[in-house]
């Protein structure tokens, strides 16, 4: 028996995507208004929804395209254009940052290991790396934006500089830690003058809202396609924002 959305229970899809029914029927109709299928050139080997179920098995597992396409009883290169088709789109779902400017929103950085080494360099995990910069929010831990990618040898305020200072609109409440140090437009902790954080009780406030990132990161990370990915180019970046979409669709869907 071959993998199909239709025959799975709600357990099993909790099991293989940490999804839930409902949320998996939300996910395949907000794709299919963004990439629906046209109609022309070669029929796919999966109907829309179980292609759906694929992409979101591939980032949750990070299984080879060889084990998705013996999974779902088609090639592996049925399984490759059916993740490379609607990688993107998901990627898009995670769409522009809220403009409520009286959230607390926190910044923090994360290495993720990447085959590909025209976009890493060897970091202090000790391996080819990328950096990327998250952006949440304080309230609900939901991801509010993600930077691209750039390489891991790069401090956290050179990466947000380049990639989300550009991007993400001014804020007054943007907290980070003291990687940050020097960026302007990110609050981070008091230092005295002899340059050492002041570990005082404003200090202790700070730490449990930071922690906020990086049990985000944390969560996001149960995709194993964030703890090494092996495609190349800007799947990366594709990567991280799906990921991001599909952390938000489950706050917003219960």
């Amino acid at each position: 028996m071959r993998l199909r959305l239709a025959r799975c229970t709600s357990a099993d899809l909790r099991t293989w995507t940490g999804l839930t029914g409902p949320q998996m029927q939300y996910l395949a109709e907000q794709l299919w208004e963004l990439a629906p299928d046209t109609g022309r050139g070669r029929p796919w080997a999966l109907p829309f929804t179980d292609r759906v179920l694929l992409v979101v098995l591939a980032y949750r597992t990070n299984l080879t395209m060889q084990q998705l396409g013996s999974l779902f009883g088609i090639s592996h290169a049925a399984a490759h254009r059916a993740l490379v088709r609607l990688a993107e789109p998901l990627a898009e779902l995670l769409g522009p940052p809220p403009a409520d400017r009286c959230e607390l929103w926190i910044v923090d950085g994360t290495l993720i290991p990447v085959h590909d080494r025209g976009h890493t360099a060897k970091s202090k995990n000790y391996r080819r790396s990328v950096n990327v910069q998250i952006v949440c929010r304080a309230r609900n831990r939901r991801v509010v934006a993600v930077g691209d990618a750039w390489p891991g040898n790069h401090n956290d305020v050179v990466v947000f500089r380049e990639t989300l200072a550009k991007t993400l609109p001014d804020h007054p409440r943007l907290s980070g830690d003291g990687g940050y140090r020097g960026c302007d437009r990110i609050r981070t902790p008091r230092r005295g003058p002899d340059g050492r954080i002041i570990k005082d009780r404003n200090y202790r406030r700070f730490r449990k809202r930071r922690a906020v990132a990086e049990h985000t990161i944390a969560r996001l990370k149960d995709h194993q396609i964030l703890r090494q990915c092996r495609r190349r180019g800007d799947a990366i970046n594709h990567a991280v924002g799906g990921v991001a979409a599909l952390h938000n669709l489950k706050l917003d869907i219960r």
